[in-house]
This record gives structure tokens, sequence and C-alpha cells, in this order.
């Protein structure tokens, strides 16, 4: 049932509750009403006091089961009636006191009047044509069930903005939190750096530890000769490990300013750099930063042995070819770790330069 008939029908409905119920004790005026119409004075007086009878008989039948839809056949009926004598009225230039609610509302016919009835008629007329197998529960037990279906309709619709406002409350609340979490944080580093202690702890999360004899290995260097960790380490220099990569961008300023940190300082220990890609791509691209003793690994293999998940990376080992410190990350790391080589075994001869890939 649409909602077009439910509010059809009850329109027509309580039209004719509110005339019914104002015309009851005011019968003499119902019947001048009705004589200014052009009703019979005889028809007049007898019709009148049961007209407002009739008005709430036919309202009451719209809304009882089993005879509603003789109620819609009555109401059209009958709002056709007034819509008719209302017309011919005003084509005749009459303007008769409508007393359709009463004397309280009576006023002289117009136009609006007639479009009204026009509109009442025709809401009777459509709940009469398309609810005869529909009204047989009344059209009151119709209205209910439009009234369930809006209702349950307006609960969803309740329950879905509900759950939209906690999932903004629960939202704004993460953020807030986050926000915190974010100050706490920034705390936690000024009181960190107020105290000397770096921002980034030198403990790596992989690769072996101090003390620890390093991992053997072989590799093939950028001009083709074979070379062993054991012909590199171990034999009473300290060397440094150096991962780079030659898709690695920060690999190039690493280099550069190692390089020239160790061509003014000529450290003690040996670089070894270890490099990954095509001979072609490391000439390309890091140049002259590595020499053809540089090694290719074929598949990141001496960087899995290490522990080495980012480039660049760089590890310091001993004389006696063991771990001497954890792993160094990024730049600021490297450079730190070589630096503070520098600073315990002060200023030596320079060292061989291997690079490894």
């Amino acid at each position: 049932m649409g909602i077009l008939f439910v509010v059809c029908g009850i329109a027509v409905v309580l039209v004719l509750t509110l005339a019914g119920v104002s015309k009851f004790g005011r019968a003499a005026e119902t019947a001048s009403a009705m004589r200014e119409f052009g009703l019979p004075a005889r028809w007049a007086d007898r019709a009148a006091p049961v007209l407002p009878a009739a008005e709430l008989g036919i309202a009451i039948c719209l809304l009882t089961p089993g005879v509603a839809w003789a109620g819609a056949l009555a109401a059209t009926l009958f709002m056709a009636l007034v819509t008719m004598l209302v017309t011919v009225a005003l084509l005749q230039n009459k303007h008769p006191s409508c007393n359709c609610f009463g004397q309280v509302r009576a006023a002289p016919v117009s136009w609006s009047v007639a479009l009204r009835s026009l509109l009442l008629t025709l809401c009777a007329a459509y709940v009469w044509g398309n609810g005869r197998a529909q009204l047989d529960q009344g059209l009151l037990a119709e209205a209910g069930k439009l009234a369930a279906t809006l209702g349950a309709a307006v609960l969803a619709s309740l329950a879905v903005a509900c759950i939209f406002l906690l999932q903004g409350w629960l939202s704004l609340n993460l953020v807030r939190q986050q926000g915190r979490l974010l100050l706490k944080i920034d705390n936690l580093e000024q009181r960190l750096a107020a105290a000397g202690i770096p921002e980034h702890p030198w403990a790596p999360l992989t690769g072996p530890l101090p003390g620890s004899a390093a991992p053997a290995f072989s590799a093939v260097t950028l001009a083709g000769a074979a070379v062993s960790s054991s012909t590199l380490f171990g034999n009473g220099t300290p060397s440094l490990l150096l991962f780079v990569s030659a898709d690695c961008a920060p690999c190039k300023d690493l280099l550069a300013d190692l390089l020239a940190w160790r061509g003014a300082h000529h450290p003690h220990d040996r670089l070894v750099t270890v490099t990954s890609g095509t001979p072609r791509a490391n000439r390309d691209k890091l140049g002259g930063l590595i020499g053809a003793d540089a090694l290719l690994q074929e598949e990141r293999e001496i960087n899995a042995l290490f522990g080495v998940v980012a480039t660049p990376s760089a590890l310091l080992l001993a004389a006696d070819g063991s771990i001497a410190a954890p792993i160094a990350i990024g730049q600021d790391q490297i450079m730190a770790l070589v630096q503070g080589t520098r600073a315990r075994d002060g200023a030596g001869l320079p060292g061989r330069h291997i690079a490894y890939s």
C-alpha cells in the first residue's frame, strides 16, 4: 500500500470528521446554508439534522474493516455532490455561506472552496478506485501498517546515524590519543637530548654480535678476480666493511664524504666495500667512488650473512677478523663509526680500499 493511498484516505476521514462534529447542534444554520445553495426548504430542514451523522458515518466506514470500500464510494459521491453544488452556485454568481465546518468557520464560498472540494473528491475517488482488495481490514489498519514501515525505516536511520556518530567519536578520541602520544614522544626526545643520550641507539636489530667471528664468504670483483673473506680479514689489520648498492642514492653521497674523510685522516683500517647490481650499473652510478677491486654479490648473499637489511650500512671488524662493533646504518651512523675509530686509534697509514658486491 502506497503512502499516497493512505494520505488521501486519512485526509478524507479527517475532513469528514471535522465537518460532522462542527455541525452537531447547528441544524438551523446548516438548513439555512442548504437553502442558499438552492435546496428546497422542506428538504433542507429534513437533511440538516442528518448531515453531521452522515459525514461521521462515512468517516467511520472508511476506518471499519469490511465496509471501508463502501465508505470510500460514499465519500466520493458526497464530495462530488458538494463540489457540484459549490461550482453551480459560483457559475450563477452566488456566494452563499459555506458552513462546511459549522457556523464558526462559515464564510461565503469562493473558487478556493470549489478547488478544495474537488481535491477531496479526487482523494476519495483514488481510495475507492484502488483500494477494494486492500481495504478489507479498514483504512486504519492500512495506516497502521504504513506507520510501522515508516517507523522501522526511522529506527534504522537512527541506528545508522548512531553508528556514524559512534565511529566519529571513536575516531576523534583516537586522534586525540595519537596527539598526546606524539607530545610524549617529543618530550622524551627532548629529555634524551638534554641528557646527552643519542636519539638513535647504536644497537642494531640484526647482524652478528660484537666479539663473534665474521661469517666466511667468497665473491668476484668488478674486474673478475675471485676473492675470499679469509684473504681480507684477520691479517692483523682492522677492516671497515661497507655495504652499498648501485640503486642506492644516499650511497653515492656517503662514499664521497667517506673517501674525502679517509683521504684527510689516513685511518689504519682497510675499507672493504660490498656492492650489488650489475658491473655497468655500478660504474654508471657510482663512477670512480668504487674501483675495479669491488666485488659483485649475486643475490645479496653477503648482506644476508651479516644481517644487512638496508644500504648504506657498515660493520667494523677487528684485526683478528672478529666483529668489533654493531652494524651502523645510514650516513650519520657510519660517519660517527669511522670518526670514533679514528679517535680511539689515532692517525695511521692509509689502508687498502677493496669494494665487494
